[in-house]
């Protein structure tokens, strides 16, 4: 009876945590954090020149303000998953987070790279060390390529690369926040502050310190700090990160990577303060939704596609106003395109697990007719 209770408890443990709600600010926030990497790289390198665009709002470049919120919201996001079990299984966590990642990535890189080819006229980039292509298996050619290393990277940013490190070491930075809150946060600002003041008066050829994983801890684990003890922006809280980063628009006293950190933090604030406000207007909310369930193909398909265009539309063409036009329209299709990627990724993989359930089925008959053929032999060779 002791058993069937323990099971029936680790089934409604199981259950309750399937069933935990999606908190609509971590997609608010994701949406927004989208919006600006697109906009990031339709505007640069080729319309900035123009001004149409913002480009450095609060003094940090816009592609660092949304990579900022990006980590922010994948911190408290791991923690709001996984951050009150008592353990955390690493080979189901792996698993799924590799799941989660690579076959939409690995289905991406190869349409893009067939559709280059023909866009190419048959000619494709290949680097110096064929090897390197490992990096692309992994997902991390994009992370490395920003170190110097050539490689065949296509599509993912250095991003996937950095938020598979993060993946790794989420585990530790779990138990850290867990269990040693304070101390966890007072090494992760020594490491950060060590970093800064390092490259401060050092410059390492081809080592942008604003990848490095010490670089942005920060972030990463104040999001995870949040969800867990945070859980809800008083009014207080972000009227201060309304005015700081009133002051840091006017003044810009805030520099480099200690300007993105705190930057990124209390727009993170004032940002979840917002989305508690418009949450219940629901067309605003539909939008943040779909947006943000489509975050990540969007990720992967819009750069290439921006620079797609670019070669056959010269930015010195267009006005403001066709410049908001194009961003729209390129917009629009990066979404379709963004839909079809996911479901055709969940089409092969559900096809796969299919073939890959048959053939173990399979394999576990003739095991069970082998089996039973050599007891009979047996049994046979007894009598």
């Amino acid at each position: 009876m002791s058993d069937i209770s323990v099971n029936t408890d680790a089934t409604n443990c199981a259950r309750a945590r399937a069933k935990k709600p999606r908190l609509f600010y971590l997609d608010w926030i994701r949406a927004i954090a989208a919006i600006l990497i697109v906009v990031t790289h339709f505007n640069n390198p080729y319309l900035e020149p123009t001004r149409f665009f913002v480009n450095r709002p609060f003094g940090i470049y816009i592609g660092g303000l949304g990579v900022s919120l990006f980590l922010i919201i994948s911190g408290a996001a791991l923690m709001y998953n996984y951050g009150d079990r008592e353990s955390l299984d690493l080979r189901t966590f792996y698993t799924k987070r590799a799941k989660t990642l690579y076959p939409m990535f690995w289905v991406a890189f190869i349409v893009a790279n067939i559709l280059l080819f023909i866009r190419n006229n048959g000619y494709i980039f290949v680097p110096r060390h064929k090897i390197t292509a490992i990096f692309s298996l992994f997902g991390m050619d994009g992370y490395a390529s920003a170190f110097g290393v050539g490689t065949f990277y296509t599509l993912g940013e250095w991003f996937l690369g950095f938020i598979i490190l993060f993946y790794i070491v989420f585990p530790l930075l779990r138990v850290g926040v867990n269990k040693m809150p304070i101390a966890t946060v007072c090494i992760v600002l020594a490491l950060y502050a060590a970093t800064v003041v390092f490259f401060t008066f050092y410059q390492i050829p081809r080592v942008p310190s604003d990848i490095l994983l010490t670089t942005r801890l920060p972030e990463l684990v104040f999001g995870m700090i949040f969800v867990k003890f945070i859980k809800k922006v008083p009014h207080w809280l972000a009227a201060i990160s309304f005015v700081i980063l009133a002051l840091q628009q006017l003044t810009h006293v805030l520099q480099g990577n200690i300007a993105v950190t705190i930057v990124g933090i209390f727009a993170f604030l004032l940002l979840s303060y917002i989305g508690e406000l418009v949450k219940s207007f629901k067309p605003l909310s539909a939008c943040t939704k779909f947006i943000s369930a489509y975050s990540y193909p969007i990720f992967l398909v819009h750069h290439v596609l921006i620079m797609q265009v670019f070669t056959v539309i010269y930015p010195v063409w267009l006005n403001r106003w066709q410049a908001y036009g194009l961003l729209i329209a390129e917009f629009a299709v990066i979404l379709v395109l963004s839909v079809i990627l996911k479901r055709f990724t969940n089409l092969i993989v559900g096809f796969v697990s299919k073939c890959c359930v048959k053939s173990s089925s399979k394999n576990s008959v003739e095991s069970a007719v082998r089996n039973r053929s050599d007891n009979s032999s047996t049994n046979r060779s007894l009598d």
